[in-house]
């Protein structure tokens, strides 16, 4: 095993190494959230990113990827973001939008969130939050690193007569 831990800049080479692992995630957080996705019982679409926005929010310099690779083979990666924040105008927050690793690879969780902290620091960010499951194994690593619960995401679904599946192709 030959694992790298990389910043990697997004690409759409990089996107569709990413893609079958975001799938992978969604699934597996469909299964952890269960009842407490406002999306609940009709989760089992497959996801599409908007490739087009993250292409955008990389060029703008306010998109960071971290990639866990073992080879060359892209095993694990960690997408976030950087924001000016609405409420405190001189303060640069970042985000941690997705992380996955695929099974073998997940004691390299907690090396990839540092990873991503530092990378966030050099960018400048003063603050990163990082929207995750109470009772998920994410939750417990961040909370480790000295991250705090400060507010919970309420969902209610607005629209139940739309389904959430893409159309067919």
């Amino acid at each position: 095993m030959t694992v790298s831990i990389e910043k990697e800049p997004f690409t759409e080479a990089l996107f569709a190494q990413m893609l079958p692992l975001a799938r992978k995630c969604w699934h597996e957080s469909t299964e952890a959230k269960g009842t407490s996705c406002a999306f609940y019982g009709e989760r089992d679409f497959e996801i599409m990113p908007n490739l087009e926005k993250f292409l955008e929010l990389h060029k703008a310099g306010a998109m960071l990827v971290i990639t866990v690779r073992d080879g060359g083979t892209l095993v694990g990666y960690v997408e976030g973001f950087t924001y000016r924040s609405l409420h405190h105008k001189d303060i640069l927050g970042g985000i941690g939008d997705v992380m996955y690793l695929e099974p073998p690879y997940r004691t390299y969780a907690a090396v990839l969130v540092a990873r991503f902290e530092e990378e966030m620091t050099a960018l400048g960010a003063a603050i990163i939050g990082w929207p995750t499951t109470a009772h998920g194994p994410v939750y417990r690593i961040l909370e480790a690193r000295g991250f705090v619960g400060d507010d919970i995401v309420m969902e209610k679904r607005l629209n139940k007569d739309t389904s959430c599946a893409l159309p067919p192709p």
